[in-house]
Parts: structure tokens; C-alpha cells; sequence
């Protein structure tokens, strides 16, 4: 391996890593954005999650239903 391939190889191999990590840390904190509308239980009551769920759909049927 020459000394210019060397330098490619690693510089891709940097950048790829970056991009993993970086993807890594995102998801591990929950800061990767989610869509508006819940793709699990399109009738909140019928979720698992529905008294700890922040979407705006699940926060509109807790109103509605008080």
C-alpha cells in the first residue's frame, strides 16, 4: 500500500466512523426526530404508552377525554 492510498483509506475510515458515532450518540440520547403521527396504535387509548406519550395526538386525546 502506497503512502497516498494510506491516506485515503484512513480518511474514509475517519469519516464512516464519525458518522457512526455520531448516529450512535443521537439515538442513544433520543434526540433523533420522530414523526408527528404515532405509527403504533392509531387510537391512543389502545397504547401502552399513552400516559407518558409527548405527541400532540396523544396529548389532544388526554384533553378531550377529561
Amino acid at each position: 500500500m502506497h503512502r497516498k492510498d494510506f491516506f485515503k483509506h484512513g480518511g474514509r475510515l475517519a469519516i464512516l466512523s464519525g458518522i457512526g458515532l455520531l448516529s450512535a450518540f443521537l439515538a442513544y440520547n433520543q434526540k433523533i426526530v420522530t414523526p408527528e403521527n404515532c405509527s403504533v396504535a392509531p387510537q391512543c387509548k389502545n397504547c401502552g404508552k399513552y400516559s407518558q406519550c409527548e405527541l400532540p395526538q396523544a396529548n389532544k386525546e388526554r384533553k378531550n377525554g377529561k
